[in-house]
């Protein structure tokens, strides 16, 4: 008999959830860290599967299964649904000095004049949940690798609700009841404010029968039904950093920066419809400050070039022309390790290393690196190519043949890890060698937080802004479950630095994942009067950190003036 709900059945579920767990006993790198890291042991599953027992229906199995990818503390891992269902309010909304403020408004769906919704309100509810009874909910359901990162990640998403990875997001009316507080001291305001709704609904999974043995009806069509097909995995590994879906921060891989630059700041790139970065320069206290903004590191390979063209031509030109450069990752999704190596390698005027990735095998990773042999022997490759080669399977056929074996840090592009700075073809130097600031942020993600990484490893720039995401390694996702027919993503490797750091509430290590870059000098754009202001009170601080820089490391306050 079919389950009349139109279920899947707990035996069912059990099979499916053991799958997802079968998966990171099998693919996922970061398993020991995490116990070394939190004591959290992934594989111990009595207390998930007493919880999958009391699982009422598929919407309450869909929460279950991505709380347990989030127990794993990984931006690089989640669990997805087949939905693209999407509801959202047209207001952004962050988390500065802790509350929950309105940063923005769509003043085209919402006029003034009917919302007076002001950027730096405070948000209260929306349909009668505070914005700390939203955080707690989601952050079960979805993790970054620190804590801010989680509670931001979370918060943004109560007026953003995709039902990929928030299975209920459909379980709401027309309107949305929304109070705000104009200021910390007014009073409450309630509107109602219309969900923007787009795609449909997943609210079950069609229902099978359980598979048995003997000749039952059920079994009978078990036998005679086709067999699901998946889709194939891609044939290397990729040098793609990836973000988790379903983020809507506001800036998020923008060209333009998320606060307002200082006065007299002059553009150089960053107005035009094809432009990757934003660059320019501004004055102060003597000095001539170059700014560079690294918004993302695609991986499309139209764009891939179009970046690394308009980096080097703004890197040569603020080399001739500033005492100092400030590069900024702030709100950076991340993206290619490549184009992240290169882009470091026209900043860095010595040799330096770059992230390696501890690699954790399976059976198809080892085939991707027994083809790149091949390959190379096919197309006559020269003998370091294929002596480098040849060393990477080994290490992988061996991390592969060891219980739970994990390799150690490899090049995820090229051959070497140590890398050489840009240079011209006579052997000229033509990196940037001028006193160097990176902004970063909680948001400035895998790739992103390689970038910092490096830089910091190699002495060759003052990190500023608050520690990053924390989220070092290679992801696949793949689709796991036959009857949920829904798919999961985990990281199959462990970004590593060049030298081990001593990070807050964990143990020493060189890993990214969960340490991130923590900044050489705090400085947090994420308060309320920086939200009012348009970061001006940021921009300020920043300027006298800049030139504080410069003088210490003996900058001349040289750079060429305006009209020179």
């Amino acid at each position: 008999m079919l389950p009349a709900a139109a279920q899947m059945t707990p035996a069912q579920r059990r099979a499916d959830f053991e799958q997802i767990a079968a998966a990171v006993a099998k693919q996922y790198a970061p398993y020991a860290w995490k116990i070394q890291a939190f004591g959290y042991d992934a594989l111990q599953l009595k207390p998930w599967l007493a919880r999958l027992e009391k699982v009422r229906d598929d919407l309450e199995y869909y929460e279950l299964c991505m709380e347990y990818v989030a127990s794993l503390r990984d931006l690089h891992s989640g669990y997805f649904l087949q939905s693209d269902f999407t509801a959202e309010l047209p207001f952004f909304v962050d988390l500065y000095d802790g509350k929950a403020l309105i940063e923005a408004v769509d003043r085209s769906r919402l006029p003034a004049s009917q919302y007076p919704i002001e950027p730096g309100d405070e948000l209260i509810s929306v349909d009668g949940v505070t914005p700390e009874e939203w955080i707690r909910y989601v952050s079960r359901l979805q993790s970054f690798a620190n804590e801010r990162a989680t509670r931001r990640w979370a918060i943004e998403q109560i007026a953003y609700r995709q039902q990929s990875v928030l299975p209920r997001a459909h379980q709401i009316g027309e309107t949305a009841e929304v109070v705000v507080r104009r200021s910390p001291m007014g009073p409450d305001r309630v509107f109602r404010v219309p969900w923007i709704k787009t795609g449909k609904p997943l609210e079950r999974i069609g229902p099978v029968p359980d598979p048995v043995t003997g000749k039952a009806e059920g079994a009978r069509m078990a036998e005679q039904a086709e067999p699901e097909e998946r889709p194939a995995a891609e044939r290397s590994i990729p040098a793609l950093r990836r973000l988790p879906r379903a983020k809507r921060l506001r800036g998020f891989g923008r060209v333009t920066p998320v606060f307002a630059l200082p006065d007299g700041f002059v553009t150089r790139v960053g107005r035009g419809s094809s432009d990757q970065i934003y660059s320019g320069w501004f004055e102060a206290s003597g000095y001539r400050i170059g700014y560079l903004r690294l918004p993302q590191f695609p991986s499309s390979s139209f764009s891939r070039s179009l970046m690394l063209r308009q980096v080097e031509s703004e890197v040569l030109w603020h080399r001739a022309n500033t005492d100092g450069l400030i590069v900024d990752v702030m709100r950076n999704p991340g993206g290619d390790q490549c184009l992240t190596n290169e882009i470091l390698r026209r900043l860095i005027p010595y040799p330096f290393r770059t992230t390696g990735d501890e690699i954790r095998p399976t059976l198809e990773i080892v085939g991707w690196f027994r083809q790149d042999v091949e390959d190379a022997r096919n197309s006559g490759a020269d003998w370091l190519t294929l002596f480098m080669l040849e060393a990477f399977l080994r290490d992988v056929e061996t991390a592969y043949a060891e219980f739970r074996g994990i390799t150690g840090p490899l090049p995820v592009c090229g051959l070497f890890l140590d890398l050489e700075p840009w240079r011209a073809a006579d052997g000229t130097v033509l990196a940037y060698d001028k006193p160097l600031i990176v902004l970063v942020d909680d948001f400035s993600t895998s790739a992103a937080d390689s970038f910092p990484a490096v830089l910091q490893d190699a002495g060759r720039a003052l990190v500023a802004g608050m520690p990053t995401a924390g989220g070092g390694g290679l992801s696949l996702e793949s689709p796991l479950g036959f009857y949920a027919e829904a798919s999961v993503a985990l990281s199959c490797s462990l970004g590593t630095r060049a030298r081990e750091y001593r990070h807050p509430g964990l143990p020493p290590t060189a890993y990214l994942e969960n340490a991130g870059v923590r900044p050489d000098v705090e400085l947090d754009i994420m308060t309320r009067q920086n939200l009012v202001e348009n970061g001006r009170p940021f921009v300020s601080q920043l300027v006298s950190i800049a030139v504080d820089y410069l003088r210490r490391q003996g900058a001349s306050g040289r750079g060429l003036r305006a009209g020179e």
